[in-house]
């Protein structure tokens, strides 16, 4: 047996034989426990228990002992205790004499006992297992401000500084992140800092009316305290943040006041982004030339040490297109990796089809009705058809570059079609050099369909077919696309633009008012030059050589101040700044312990309010499928990771079973309350009829969130 297949058998066992395995004996721990309450309560008021079940339907292996018959069933997906006189699964029976040993024959408040005992076991267990992980300690994503997200009520507020700090609007980002409140205000003379969220502000807590709040005591212990708080909350909803901020030497403490926002998601939002590290992340199923490896640390850009992704991102004002010197380590060894920095254009600018522009940016749309709403500069919402919108990365005088294939997704059509990254597109379908826009309306044309695509390679022409697929409800080929900045060649020539007038697409740009220009970066420095004067473009089309005027380059023609450059490779993602919570000893891991166990009990009640009211979508909804999604991906991380996510699905598995829904212990509970306030039971014929609607419901609510599930993971595949 050679390395390779040794090699992949690992990988196998490592990414799906253990991960499965875990899960399902998690499964069977947190659904024995579950039992097991039911069974000891049983006991404990003298019910005689005639099975106990892991899983539903026929019987596959057990053991009979004593009066006990302790079994596995065939349907892996929960269990039950058979108590003697109480069926879920089975018609009830009018009986005047129940034995004294039935479930029935107990006063109501030893069989509400019984049947909130596994809901109480549940509790415990995941109480336990946040113990175990306090104890062990766990990475969570730090409470910190990666950045705020346009248009959202983050980006709006203002912080009240304490004593001795002025307040400025400045946009300078903090270069480190807080770790802890300045323990008085400052008395030191007043110095200036930026009175709006920036990143590396840490979210010391927040203060308002929800009840996850409450759970959590306004602390803020990691990112997921903050958005569950926004996510849970209700739209006129405001809350005091607490933030402090570091500079320099000082920390700084200062409040804010801000609401949420629905954030596209069907969940709402506060609109703060997570906090990155500069550990490079893996990418996934994608296919690049990208220098960087999954876990590759960025430690230096040009000399200049950074820690987080915003002090890249404040490194990248300083690019004037000079190749950059990127210091990695990488498993311990410090290499250095030579980029070229990569133009692009203004960020907020759209064109409609016309050559309107528009200046702003995307807040909304609706789907079905395939619109888009724009906020623009001067405050306005406009609603314009999503199909007659463009941007691009790059646009110079309404020329825009050709594109680039700066990535394949493995298995998808270009992949097996055989376009490979650092392909430049030449033609799709019946178009010639396409843009990103038309890439994607070509895709919808002719989803399903053989297609021609033609792309330069290594200077020469290479011709495929590709056919596009439907993934995630869009007809896609797989690539990911960006300007070929290299080369100064016109892909399209925007309506209306001061190129329109002269410049044909496919044309090559060779001298800007006598400069020789080979790439965008060569054509943008000799623009910004030439404000206010006669601008003449050399360039050859069609095999002919030909010149385009500009009587006068206005600054709404082109400006030089809204172009920066873009240094990492397309598709470059950063692992999340995390820190490790250990708790200092038992007791510790104990209040920690209860105390994510009751926000996680708590967050699982919210959740189901905010579906109720129509604030988040079922699609947000989990059922087996995904679950085990999930405990497989958590699985892949650590045992720690999965440990705190069965404390987590336990907790969950407590909330769902105490729903006031037939069949589930909740819904018993029900009858028991309604049995006590009547002085006698429901009609057995009425319980009857509840509970066989009630497995009917809760059968179609299964099928439905299996088929969900199911759905999301095909609309994945090619």
């Amino acid at each position: 047996m050679d390395f390779a297949v040794c090699l992949a058998q690992a990988n196998v066992w490592v990414h799906w034989v253990w991960p499965i395995a875990l899960f399902l004996l998690g499964l069977c721990v947190v659904v024995f426990v579950h039992e097991l309450g039911h069974f000891l309560l049983a006991k404990l008021v003298g019910i005689k228990v005639e099975r106990f079940a892991i899983g539903f339907g026929p019987r596959l292996f057990g053991v009979r002992w004593g009066e006990t018959d302790y079994c596995v069933c065939a349907i892996f997906l929960g269990g039950y205790v058979k108590m003697l006189g109480q069926e879920d699964f089975k018609p009830l029976s009018d009986d005047d004499k129940p034995d004294p040993r039935s479930y029935n024959a107990k006063s109501v408040g030893a069989r509400f006992l019984v049947i909130a005992a596994g809901v109480y076991m549940n509790v415990l267990l995941a109480a336990g297992l946040f113990v175990a992980v306090g104890l062990a300690g766990k990475d969570f994503v730090a409470p910190v401000v990666g950045g705020v997200s346009a248009d959202m009520p983050a980006a709006a507020a203002k912080i009240t500084w304490q004593h001795g700090v002025a307040s400025q609007p400045a946009s300078a980002p903090a270069s480190r992140p807080a770790t802890a409140p300045a323990s008085r205000p400052s008395t030191a003379p007043a110095f200036e800092t930026p009175d709006t969220l920036q990143p590396g502000d840490r979210i010391v807590s927040i203060r308002g009316d929800s009840v996850i709040l409450w759970a959590i005591s306004d602390r803020i212990g990691n990112f997921t305290d903050l958005a569950m708080t926004a996510a849970l909350a209700d739209p006129e909803d405001k809350f005091l943040f607490t933030v402090s901020r570091r500079v320099g030497d000082r920390t700084l403490v200062g409040t804010a006041r801000i609401g949420v926002k629905e954030s596209g998601e069907g969940l709402y939002a506060f609109g703060v982004r997570r906090p990155d590290s500069t550990v490079v992340a893996p990418l996934e199923d994608l296919i690049s030339d990208t220098p960087f490896q999954a876990g590759d640390r960025i430690v230096a850009i040009d000399g200049e040490p950074v820690s987080f992704a915003w002090d890249i991102d404040a490194l990248l004002k300083k690019l004037d297109g000079s190749p950059v010197r990127v210091s990695v380590d990488r498993g311990g060894d410090e290499i250095t990796v030579t980029l070229q920095p990569e133009l692009v254009g203004p960020r907020d600018l759209y064109w409609l089809d016309d050559g309107t522009q528009l200046r702003g940016s995307v807040v909304g749309g609706d789907a079905e009705a395939r619109t888009l709403q724009i906020r623009l500069s001067d405050g306005q919402v406009r609603t314009v058809p999503s199909d007659q919108l463009q941007s691009d990365i790059l646009s110079v005088l309404g020329m825009v570059p050709r594109q680039r294939v700066a990535g394949v997704i493995s298995g998808s059509p270009a992949d097996k079609a055989g376009v490979q990254p650092g392909d430049i597109l030449l033609a799709y379908g019946d178009q010639d050099t396409p843009t990103i826009q038309q890439v994607l309306e070509i895709n919808k044309q002719v989803q399903g369909q053989e297609t021609r695509i033609v792309v330069e390679r290594d200077g020469k022409e290479v011709a495929m077919k590709v056919v596009p697929t439907s993934r995630e409800g869009q007809a896609l080929i797989g690539i990911q696309q960006w300007p070929d900045r290299q080369n100064a060649v016109v892909a399209h020539v925007r309506a209306g633009s001061p190129a329109a007038a002269g410049i044909p697409r496919g044309a090559v740009l060779r001298k800007v008012n006598g400069q020789v220009v080979e790439s965008w970066s060569d054509v943008c420095r000799e623009l910004s030059r030439l404000r206010g004067k006669k601008v003449a473009i050399e360039y050859t089309a069609a095999g002919q050589d030909e010149t385009a005027e500009i009587p006068q380059l206005a600054r709404a023609d082109y400006d030089a101040s809204e172009y920066s450059y873009q240094l990492l490779p397309a598709g470059t993602a950063f692992e999340p700044l995390t820190e490790r919570v250990v708790q200092p000893g038992v007791w510790a891991s104990l209040k920690w312990g209860s105390r994510e166990t009751f926000k996680l009990v708590l967050s699982s009640y919210a959740s189901l309010r905010s579906l109720i009211r129509g604030q988040a979508s079922t699609k947000t909804i989990s059922g087996p499928v995904g679950i085990g999604g999930a405990a497989v991906g958590f699985a892949r991380r650590s045992f720690i990771d999965f440990v705190w996510f069965m404390g987590f699905l336990s907790a969950a598995l407590a909330v769902f079973n105490f729903l006031p829904l037939p069949v589930v212990d909740g819904g018993h509970a029900v009858f028991l309350l309604i049995e006590k306030i009547r002085g006698r039971p429901l009609p057995v014929r009425l319980q009857n009829i509840i509970q066989g609607v009630g497995m009917a419901l809760l059968l179609l609510v299964l099928v439905a969130v299996t088929w969900q599930d199911i759905a999301k993971m095909v609309s994945k595949l090619w």
